[in-house]
């Protein structure tokens, strides 16, 4: 939810900054004279721009990554469990299987005296 609410502001202040340069930029281009301090201000406002529209495709670039990095992550620990619950297993089989080859070998003994 939180990263649609910043890509909505980032878009909002993209579409702002794109109407103010537009309107600035016709009128300029109207009234044939033009101010340093008018055309730093179109600029700004084009920069403006550029940022928040990077600044938004960074936002869904990164938000898809970190949402299937979480899901690696969950994979990864399901799969460790999974590896540590079959290894103690195999260490419980193990020690069964040495309990019962020394009552088997008791068995002989005592069989054969």
């Amino acid at each position: 939810m939180k990263k649609y609410i910043i890509a909505l502001i980032l878009a909002i202040i993209f579409g702002l900054c794109g109407y103010y340069s537009y309107t600035d930029c016709t009128g300029l281009l109207k009234a044939g004279n033009i101010s340093v301090k008018e055309i730093c201000e179109l600029f700004l406002y084009i920069f403006l721009s550029g940022v928040s529209i990077s600044a938004l495709a960074f936002n869904i670039i990164f938000s898809n990554t970190a949402e299937s990095l979480n899901v690696y992550k969950r994979e990864l620990e399901k799969g460790s469990i999974d590896k540590t619950e079959n290894s103690s297993r195999i260490k419980v089989l193990e020690s069964k299987i040495k309990v019962l080859e020394k009552a088997l070998d008791e068995a002989l003994k005592n069989r054969e005296k």
